[in-house]
């Protein structure tokens, strides 16, 4: 195993038992190894501070160690059953803070290939994702998977990759292009024209159909779709489309807008709603993900391509 690693969010829920059922496979395509997080959400261990004397003091750290370290029995349990289930080094790391910077943190210090976490979660746990899982997409430095459902583990056989005039990075042809070789996948490149142009004449179809001969020129299959822009909300076409492909996964760069902002931290409408509303997996990858993975993107491509 080389140094790539997973990062799987975890709370003990069934669905950050689903992410990490998929971890299995990304760890299998980076040929890696899983990190399994749990942070214990200073939120809400907040509420012991109601203990004001020294003795107080005492008893509460008492109680969140004697929390920690069942915690942390229950975590190495899952971390041994998932080695033994799927044959991948299954490790793991227990922090205590508020859920996204946690994240953030261990994934600025571990580099992971990515971060795979449930989109919600129920909040009976002592984590609690939800409005997190965004927070960690917009400032990750590595792409996040985000799993929407229990159901929801995919094969990632056909994936839906949606592209605008803004400019497209390396790092998003790479990973369409790795995604389709490994996991022998079909990617669908969509988009919506906008104004009266015919859309063969559009730029966008220009850049889509060089989009496509680069993909099966490197051995992989793909088609193309182009929509002409109505009433029908830009997320709604492409998350439509994706269910009437009977779709695995769609991969998005989330500066996918019309408008950018200026920071780099921020997701646009059409990408968040995706995210949001997806029945299927998104594959987010921010610009901060692309700057940080550039050095490393470059090494994966020039040995996939020869370049």
């Amino acid at each position: 195993m080389n140094g790539y690693k997973i990062i799987v969010a975890y709370d003990f829920q069934e669905l950050s038992n689903a992410a990490l059922q998929q971890a299995y496979k990304l760890a299998s395509f980076v040929n890696g190894s899983i990190l399994l997080l749990v942070v214990m959400d200073s939120d809400l261990l907040a509420l012991a501070d109601i203990f004001e004397n020294a003795h107080s003091q005492k008893l509460k750290k008492k109680i969140t160690d004697s929390m920690e370290r069942q915690i942390a029995v229950r975590l190495q349990q899952v971390a041994d059953k998932a080695t033994a289930d799927s044959g991948i080094p299954v490790s793991t790391r227990i922090e205590t803070g508020r859920i996204y910077e946690c994240i953030l943190n261990v994934a600025r210090e571990e580099s992971p290939r990515f971060v795979v976490m449930g989109r919600t979660s129920r909040q009976l746990s002592f984590t609690r994702f939800g409005s997190n899982t965004m927070r960690v997409v917009e400032r990750s430095n590595c792409p996040v998977l985000t799993i929407p459902s229990v159901n929801a583990i995919t094969d990632f056989r056909h994936i839906v990759l949606p592209i605008d005039l803004t400019k497209q990075t390396r790092e998003e042809l790479f990973n369409a292009i790795s995604f389709g070789l490994f996991f022998d996948a079909t990617i669908h490149l969509v988009s919506v024209v906008m104004g009266g142009i015919s859309e063969q004449k559009s730029r966008i179809y220009q850049k889509m159909h060089k989009m496509k001969q680069t993909i099966e020129e490197n051995g992989v299959r793909c088609t193309e779709k182009l929509f002409r822009k109505s009433s029908t909300a830009i997320h709604e076409v492409i998350l439509e489309y994706a269910e009437t492909l009977q779709a695995d996964a769609v991969m998005i760069m989330t500066h996918q807008e019309e408008i950018i902002s200026t920071s780099d931290r921020y997701i646009g409408a059409v990408a968040h709603q995706i995210i949001n509303e997806s029945n299927v997996p998104v594959i987010s990858l921010t610009s901060a993900a692309s700057v940080s993975n550039n050095e490393k993107t470059k090494a994966w491509f020039d040995k996939l391509f020869g370049g």
